[in-house]
């Protein structure tokens, strides 16, 4: 009677460890009395200095300075790439900063294609992404030479996908995370000041700031939820909120600058992803 007992409780442990998975995928409902969620992402403290890659270094050096001045990146006169991370608007709103929502099991429609990653001037474009497991990513390669993406998601770890990116072709790759790692990083394998990020969304509830740092998210089923704030050299500040019925609730997330430190010139093997990158627990 006993080995019958355990017998059946394992059968059941088994079919659970198939079921959870699925069980807990995020399902898409029609949402009555969703609220909303609204704030500022703010940078407090100092501006840190920019990252300073030596182009002379590097392949392509004429290509790679040909770089436009905007926000985020320039070449300077002594031909170095200078690129700033933290990026603030008036009343020094910060762009870059990935909103989310965890523990929402069911909501709005999720509606997110795949990425487009642009390579132009030995740069990528968009510096951040919001990415699905498994999603599709594009990279475009505007310029008349080979890139290497790379992509990392923990410190000087393994890398887990290399694709090829020829001169003016597009390539396709997926995203795929291991376990609950949330955070990715691609890299040039030829050029390490080609960079952009990546951060793992489980639901359509996330945002990322522009210049104001102001973001918006609504239709949010009534609960209660932990958002998250995340900028791609910075720890992630969290909040625990409720949502009532066709409520509102309003947010600041401060990010201090001073917590940066670093060396006005790096050397080529930082600014890459921190250890801080694999956060435990669940990524719902």
């Amino acid at each position: 009677m006993k080995k019958s007992v355990l017998l059946v409780c394992w059968i059941i442990i088994s079919l659970g460890m198939v079921w959870c998975p699925q069980a807990f995928a995020y399902q898409e409902v029609e949402v009555k009395n969703g609220g909303s969620i609204q704030g500022t992402a703010l940078l407090t403290g100092p501006n840190p200095p920019p990252r300073i890659y030596h182009l002379v270094l590097f392949p392509n050096l004429d290509m790679c300075a040909e770089v436009p001045e905007d926000a985020e990146t320039l070449t300077d006169d002594e031909m170095n790439r200078v690129m700033y991370d933290f990026i603030e608007g008036e009343d020094r709103g910060l762009s870059n900063v990935v909103i989310t929502l965890e523990h929402v099991d069911a909501g709005k429609p999720f509606g997110k294609s795949g990425i487009m990653i642009r390579a132009e001037n030995c740069k990528f474009y968009p510096t951040v992404n919001v990415v699905r497991q498994g999603e599709v990513f594009h990279v475009d390669n505007i310029d008349a030479v080979m890139h290497n993406s790379q992509v990392y998601q923990a410190e000087r770890g393994k890398i887990i996908l290399n694709i090829p990116i020829p001169a003016e072709q597009v390539s396709d790759g997926h995203v795929t995370f291991q376990k609950d790692y949330k955070i990715f990083q691609m890299i040039c394998g030829m050029h390490e000041f080609m960079q952009t990020w990546g951060f793992r969304v489980q639901n359509p509830y996330f945002f990322k700031t522009g210049l104001d740092g102001k973001f918006k998210i609504d239709n949010i089923p009534p609960g209660k939820y932990r958002v998250n704030a995340w900028h791609y050299l910075m720890k992630t500040e969290s909040q625990e909120i409720e949502i009532k019925p066709n409520g509102t609730v309003d947010l600041k997330f401060e990010f201090d600058g001073g917590q940066i430190e670093r060396p006005l010139y790096e050397t080529i093997k930082s600014g890459r992803i921190k250890k801080d990158a694999r956060l435990p627990g669940s990524v719902h």
